[in-house]
Parts: structure tokens; C-alpha cells; sequence
């Protein structure tokens, strides 16, 4: 037996510090098997490590790893000892182990350990040097909260892979730095793979000027992380966006040759090819996991671009999977197995039948889902390997839906492992100005529970052992205050907790008017203030920054529900004071403006700080025009007011003033998909698209033909709350035409009465004509609509003319709810899309 060395570990323990309570044990993801026995004294300031037949180099790391987490301290004297065992290196160590848990060696496998804490031992035992590190993460927990019972764990993962992938490319894209502290946390949840989501924010050599210049990731970046992550036994696993979602790319000059369309580039052209090539080979260099993700996802232009002919004759199915098979032989050179989402492959599942069998479907699903089968079976059937991939959706929300995403990571891992799934790859996807990775911890960590211990045993503690890993606390308020922001999600007014609201002006242009719906609002405004309570109380000992990220959150509501209340006042004040010919009221109303204006700018610049702690520039002054657009108009509100004061009655028409705001309870419509404006002074005869193959609902993206011509559907928010402006949108006034689409869907057939302001248009409902175009109507305008059960689509035809925009609601008292331009009537708002 090889002589055993000692290591000395100074393990600090803040003063004060609360043992954890008897009945749950401080460590997530939670172990296996667990036995807690009688008190023990907790693990004092020091540690002394002792290893048998360790090399010098993984004790040297593993010592490191504990420096790192601040828990080595100056010495101190030698108060208790815990040896590390490796299997195989001593008949006498290994039979001590099996002491405790019989057979473990078989049990743990590569990435599990044991762990005995009590009067007689205390060591950790595993197979590999991984296995020690992990023991470690959980000794590390236990330690910091003042474990002072005796304890053994038996401990392995249920998914072998165990990855976290993060969309830096249309949201923030993090600082190296931000990564780095990233991969540490994540090494101490057990997580073994970390990869990015990359359209354009990354610069290879090659190709250098495509990258934003104050936000991307270069090769060096790359190499460094790759090099960080190995250190705590996780991988970086590469990804380039490879066939769709190359808007960002193909926008710029140099680059737009090689486009099938203005989002996809072409797998035909030959520099297209090379680039690719190029690109990817360099990445494969840089991230050091033996996978590269190709992605491939949302090709939504398939067939519709300048190879459309050549896809008409050979089929869909084939030309994606041609373009396949050449990044799969690009990604083989360079060593690396290759991954793709699996999304087009199982709308038409004939590709998997024309692919190598040794490529790794992504299958992903973000919703919470009674079955998975439809994203899981086509693989198991085939015997193609998979990987389930639950998400954290973030994408255009103010805070990402951790009800949906506790959901989706529970269920689609328990049927991933019933079916064989080769691990886990949890997505967040961060698109949107407010989208920060801070606010996706929760979610974070609830994936990591799961990708490491499948069981159900322990789900009533998450909560309580979050809350002491993550923060170091056991008064429960970060959680609190993020499940009272979760009460949202389920009110109309900020449904799934929808970006849209923030989007909204706070005024209406000079001239304009604004429709504002503030029913919700005082409910709103009681669990906003609830939830600050909770996040102001809070008191993390660690990750400090993941409570101040919620608390803006929270923040950002609080105002949003204050300024649609004063405003809709001041407009109230106005119109008496026009009508009294009487201006001294006004002088209130404007403190009470510049008082908000004084809270977005500090709003604005929390956002600011934020930002730049954990994010590069990029994208940063882009996001920032959002407080700065609302600035402005209060400022102006203000400025012109204080003018009025001082001029002589009467006082001028409210909408020149610009403060024309309408309150109502009413449900508008603000969401829809747009296309044209076609080029015709009257509408066109086609529902959807003069090409019969087009000629159907749209969904995002989708092509409209005229007059051989293509218009592609684009997603509208209004943000003059009910009234969409199709002049400001399209600047244009004459001898054209524009089309605006939604979904209703009803739980049972029903007659309700749709209230349409819009001159001259044609609107439709389920291909059946209900209103014709020759009414002139302004003002709105009843119109009875039969809506089958299910999805009824409703189609608006709109001829510009002097004030080109219109406005849509259902006369109706029963719960309307939406997601983008889907809506529910009489919806049942536990149901939440996530896409």
C-alpha cells in the first residue's frame, strides 16, 4: 500500500452559522441513498485530508477546488481528518467502505462517491478522481451549512450527461468572466457539459467580421473557458447555428450571397459550404467535448427560397438531409460526434431514415406536457440515440416562467429516462433586453436535482435545500418572492409574464390616441408589493446578485402598474380642467409625472449596472432606448404642460396635447401576424397567399405570394395598447393593402360579437366572410362571429386610406388570454405555451 499523504484544508465556518435542520440534508442535487444518524459535532474550522494511493496532481486539484470556494483558510489547528479513497488502491480502504454501503464500487459508477460523516470515519470514496470532486460539492454544501449529524451517502447519477445550454446570441451575451463563475456553480450542482447557443457572437479567424465587435466570444475566449471547465470536470461543448436562424449573418453585405433566403443560408452554394467548413472546424478545435452541436432547428424557409425548384423535384426530406450528411463529415474530421436539434426530423421523420445512425437528436420541448411521446418515440422506435432537452424559457418575457419550467424538467425527464434518453441538455433561451441568466437559477437548479436524481423522494425539500445551497439561507423569502412573481403568469394584464407590457408607449403620440386596460392592475400592484417584501428581507449569504436581478423584476412591474394608473389620471384631470377652462390642477398633475420620469431614469440605470456585471456592451444602448423612449415622453408631457399653465384658455384638443389615453375593461387585440402591404387599391381574392401551397393559416415566418411576389408574415405587438397602426408600421398611405391574422380558441362552439373599428376592411373567420369592405365604418362596429370548438382563424383584409390602422376586441365578459397571436376565449389559465 502506498504511503499516505496528508493535505491540509483550513475549512472555515462563518460565526453564527445555524446547523441545518435534523430532517433534511443540505445538499442538491439530493444524493441517492442517505442515512442520518446521531449528532455529531459540526466539521470545525480544519480539515485534514488524507488520501491512499492519490497522485500528488489530483489532490493538488481537488485542494484547489476548495480554495476556490473560500473555504480554505489560514492554518489553524488539526481538529479532524477525512481520507479519500480511490477503489482498487487498498484491499483495507475498500472493505471499510463496504462496511457501509456493501458492493459500492458497482453502485457509484464513474461520477458517484460515498460520504461518512460520523464518530469513527469520515472519508469520501469513489472509482475516479470525478467521483472525489463530486463528493467534495456535497461534503462542500454540508459544511457550509453547519451538518452536525452523522451521515452516509451513497451517491451516482441517473443521466451520465448532464448539460446546460445558454442563448448568448439574442439576448445578453455573458463576459468570459460571468462564465467562468458560471461553470464553478454549476460544478458544484454536479452539471458536466456547459454549451452555448451561437448564431453570430463568436469570431473565428477566418471569418472575423461578422462577430459584433463589443460582443462575441473569440477563439482564445474559447480554448480559456474550455480549458477552466476541465478543471471542474465539465466539458464545453461546441455549437454554431448551421442551416436556419442566419438572419444575423446573412445581413450584412459580404455574407448575403450565400442566403437560401434573408434567414437561412443555402446548403447549394458553394462558398456557403466553405464557410460553414471553415467555421465549424475552428470551433471543433476550440471547445474541448468530443460533440458538436450543429443545430439545424426552425428551418421555417425549407422550399421557399432561391433552391425551391431544386426541393420541389428531390423533396424536402432529402435536401435537408444532404446538408445534414455534409456538416456531419465536416464534424467527423475534426473527431467529434455530431448533435442537431431534433425539431425538422420529426415533422418529416423520412429524414431519420437518411442519416447516419450514430448522429444525437436533440429532442426539445419546453411546455408542461401530459406525454412526450410525440418527441421521444421516433427516436426510441428507430434505436437512435437522443437526448431530452426541457427548457427555461426566458424568450420576450420580464422574468423566465418557473412554474412551466419546473413542470416541463420533471416530466420530460422521467419519461426521457423511461425511454433510454443518453442524458440531459436543459436549454435557456434568453432572447429579449430583459433576459439575464441571474434570474434563470432557479430553474437551473431544478434541472440539476433532476439530471442527477430522477427520484421523486425528495421534491418537498427543493425548496429549503435551494435555498441553503444557493444562498446560504433558511428564511425561505428568495423563493417566496419569486412564487409570488410567478402569480402573474395568470393574470390577463401580464400573462405568462410577457414581455409586451413593457413595450406598450406610456403615452400616445401627438394626435394619437392610447386604449389602456387596467382592471388587473391594483391586483397586480398587492403581489408586486408582496413580492418585494419578500426579496428585501431575503438576506442571501451567497450568489447575492440572483435577489437583486428578481427585485428589479419586481420593481420594473411596480412601476409599470403606477404610471398606467397616474397617467390614465392625468388624462382625466386634463379633460376637467378643458372643460372648466381651469389650469391650476394641472400643476399637481405634472410633479406627479416628474416624479415618474425620476423613476425610470433610476430604473434605468439599475438596468445599467446590472447589465454591465454580468454582460458585454453588445446590445446594451439597443435596450437601454426602451427607458429612454419612456423618459422622453413623460419629459415632453411635462415640458408642454408647464407651457399651458402659462397660456391663455382654452386649452388645446387632448390629443394634440398627447394624452389621449382610454381606459377600459375591454379585451383588445394587440398581437397579430402581419403581411404585405400588397400593391392594390382593393384586397386581394386569396385568404392567405396567392399560391395554393401557401394558401393556409400562417404561422410565423410563413410566405404570402402576389403577384409573384413574397411577403413574409411577421409577429405585430401594438404599442398603443388596442389600436394597430398599419400607417406607422408600413409608412405608407394609398393604393395598398395589408392583412392582419390571429387564433381564437374556444373550449366549445359559440356565437359572440366581435367589436371592429377599421374603415373598409374584410374580415373573415374561418375562410367565411362576416364583415364585407364596402361598410365605412370607423367607429366600432358589431359583427356577429360563429367560432367553432377549437381553433378558429381570423383574418382582416385592410385597404390603407387617410388613418390606416384598426382595432379588434370581443364584446364578451368571459376571460380572454393570450400568447403572441393565439388567443383563448374562456381560457383556462393554468394552460401556459412556452413558446
Amino acid at each position: 500500500m502506498k504511503r499516505i499523504k496528508a493535505i491540509l484544508l483550513g475549512v472555515l465556518i462563518g460565526s453564527g452559522q445555524n446547523p441545518a435542520a435534523a430532517t433534511t440534508v443540505p445538499v442538491l442535487p439530493y444524493p441517492q441513498q442517505v442515512t442520518v444518524g446521531d449528532p455529531l459535532p459540526p466539521i470545525g474550522t480544519a480539515i485534514a485530508f488524507t488520501g491512499s494511493g492519490l497522485e500528488s496532481g489530483v489532490t493538488k486539484r481537488l485542494a484547489a477546488n476548495w480554495q476556490l470556494a473560500g473555504l480554505n483558510q489560514a492554518a489553524q489547528a488539526l481538529q479532524q481528518t477525512v481520507t479519500l479513497i480511490v477503489s482498487g488502491k487498498s484491499a483495507k480502504a475498500n472493505a471499510l467502505v463496504d462496511a457501509y454501503t456493501a458492493g459500492w464500487s458497482g453502485k457509484v459508477g464513474a461520477e458517484g462517491y460515498v460520504l461518512v460523516l460520523n464518530a469513527r470515519h469520515k472519508f469520501i470514496a469513489a472509482n475516479t478522481e470525478t467521483g472525489l470532486f463530486y463528493g467534495l460539492q456535497s461534503l462542500k454544501q454540508l459544511v457550509r451549512s453547519g451538518w452536525n449529524q452523522e451521515i452516509t451517502i451513497t451517491d451516482w447519477p441517473s443521466f451520465a450527461n448532464r448539460g446546460i445550454y445558454d442563448d448568448i446570441s439574442r439576448g445578453p451575451t455573458p463576459k468570459v468572466s460571468t462564465i467562468k463563475k458560471q461553470i464553478e456553480r454549476l460544478a458544484e450542482l454536479k452539471i458536466n457539459s456547459l454549451s452555448f447557443y451561437i448564431e453570430h457572437v463568436v469570431q473565428p479567424r477566418s471569418y472575423p467580421d461578422f462577430a459584433p465587435a463589443d460582443g462575441k466570444l473569440t477563439m482564445d475566449d474559447i480554448r480559456e473557458l474550455s480549458a477552466y471547465a476541465a478543471q471542474f470536470h465539465m466539458q464545453l461543448v461546441g455549437s454554431f447555428q448551421s442551416f436556419g436562424h442566419f438572419a444575423n449573418i446573412l445581413s450584412q453585405p459580404r455574407y448575403q450571397p450565400m442566403g437560401e433566403t434573408s434567414t437561412m443560408i443555402s446548403p447549394l452554394d458553394p462558398k456557403a459550404r466553405a464557410f460553414l467548413a471553415s467555421v465549424i472546424t475552428e470551433l471543433c478545435g476550440a471547445f474541448n467535448a468530443p460533440y458538436f452541436n450543429v443545430n439545424c432547428d426552425e428551418t421555417f424557409d425549407l422550399g421557399k427560397g432561391k433552391s425551391k425548384a431544386y426541393v420541389d423535384r428531390v423533396g424536402v426530406a432529402k435536401y435537408y438531409a444532404d446538408h445534414i450528411k455534409f456538416l456531419y463529415d465536416v464534424v467527423k474530421k475534426q473527431h467529434k460526434q455530431l448533435m442537431m436539434w431534433g425539431d425538422i426530423a420529426l415533422q418529416h421523420e423520412e429524414i431519420l431514415d437518411l442519416l447516419p445512425k450514430d448522429i444525437i437528436y436533440l429532442t426539445w420541448e419546453y411546455g408542461d406536457q401530459k406525454s412526450y411521446d410525440t418527441w421521444i418515440q421516433p427516436f426510441v422506435k428507430r434505436g437512435l440515440p437522443f437526448v431530452v432537452c426541457p427548457g427555461i424559457v426566458n424568450s420576450n418575457r420580464l422574468f423566465p416562467d418557473m412554474v412551466m419550467a419546473r413542470g416541463n424538467i420533471n416530466g420530460f425527464l422521467k419519461a426521457g429516462k423511461q425511454a433510454g434518453t443518453a442524458g440531459v441538455l436543459t436549454t435557456i433561451w434568453d432572447e429579449g433586453p430583459m433576459c439575464f441568466f441571474h434570474s434563470d437559477w432557479y430553474g437551473v437548479y431544478t434541472a440539476a436535482e433532476k439530471s442527477w436524481n430522477i427520484s421523486q423522494a425528495e421534491t418537498g425539500s427543493f425548496n429549503e435545500r435551494f435555498e441553503r445551497t444557493a444562498y446560504n439561507t433558511d428564511n425561505g423569502n428568495y423563493v417566496k418572492a419569486l412564487f409570488t412573481l410567478m402569480e402573474l403568469r395568470g393574470i390577463p394584464l401580464t400573462y405568462n409574464l410577457a414581455e409586451q407590457i413593457w413595450l406598450q408607449k406610456l403615452l400616445p403620440d401627438s394626435g394619437k390616441k392610447l386604449i389602456i386596460n387596467n382592471q388587473d392592475v391594483p391586483k397586480i400592484q398587492a403581489i408586486v408589493n408582496t413580492g418585494l417584501t419578500y426579496i428585501r428581507t431575503a438576506e442571501p449569504q451567497l450568489n447575492r446578485t440572483d435577489a437583486q436581478f428578481l427585485e428589479f423584476t419586481l420593481q420594473q412591474y411596480q412601476l409599470l402598474m403606477d404610471s398606467r394608473l397616474l397617467l390614465a389620471q392625468a388624462a382625466d384631470t386634463y379633460r376637467t380642467a378643458q372643460s372648466q377652462h381651469h389650469t391650476a390642477a394641472l400643476q399637481a398633475t405634472i410633479q406627479a409625472i416628474e416624479s415618474l420620469q425620476a423613476r425610470y431614469q433610476s430604473l434605468k440605470e439599475t438596468y445599467r449596472s446590472l447589465w454591465e456585471a454580468e454582460n458585454q456592451p453588445y446590445y446594451l444602448a439597443i435596450n437601454l432606448n426602451g427607458f429612454d423612449g419612456k423618459i422622453t415622453q413623460l419629459q415632453q408631457l411635462t415640458t408642454r404642460l408647464q407651457t399651458l399653465i402659462s397660456s391663455s384658455p382654452p386649452l388645446p384638443a387632448i390629443a394634440a396635447v398627447g394624452l389621449d389615453i382610454k381606459a377600459s375593461n375591454a379585451f383588445y387585440f394587440q398581437n397579430w401576424l402581419l403581411t404585405g402591404p400588397f400593391k392594390t387599391p382593393t384586397p386581394p381574392r386569396f385568404l392567405y397567399s396567392e399560391d395554393p401551397a401557401y394558401n393556409v393559416p400562417p404561422k410565423p415566418g410563413d410566405m404570402a405570394q402576389f403577384q409573384g411576389k413574397s411577403y413574409r408574415w411577421q409577429k405585430y405587438i401594438s404599442q398603443e395598447g388596442g389600436i394597430v397602426d398599419l400607417s406607422d408600421y408600413y409608412k405608407t398611405a394609398s393604393g395598398a393593402v395589408a392583412y392582419a391574422y390571429c387564433s381564437i380558441t374556444t373550449d366549445s362552439a359559440q356565437a359572440v360579437t366581435a367589436q371592429v373599428s377599421a374603415q373598409a376592411a374584410e374580415l373573415f373567420v374561418n375562410g367565411v366572410q362576416v364583415k364585407p369592405g364596402n361598410a365605412v365604418d370607423q367607429d366600432e362596429t358589431p359583427f356577429a362571429l360563429n367560432l367553432t370548438k377549437g381553433v378558429n382563424h381570423v383574418l382582416l383584409k385592410l385597404p390603407a386610406s387617410a388613418s390606416w390602422n384598426f382595432a379588434f376586441r370581443l364584446d364578451t365578459r368571459k376571460p380572454i388570454t393570450n400568447h403572441k397571436h393565439k388567443y383563448s376565449l374562456n381560457a383556462k389559465t393554468s394552460v401556459h405555451e412556452a413558446d
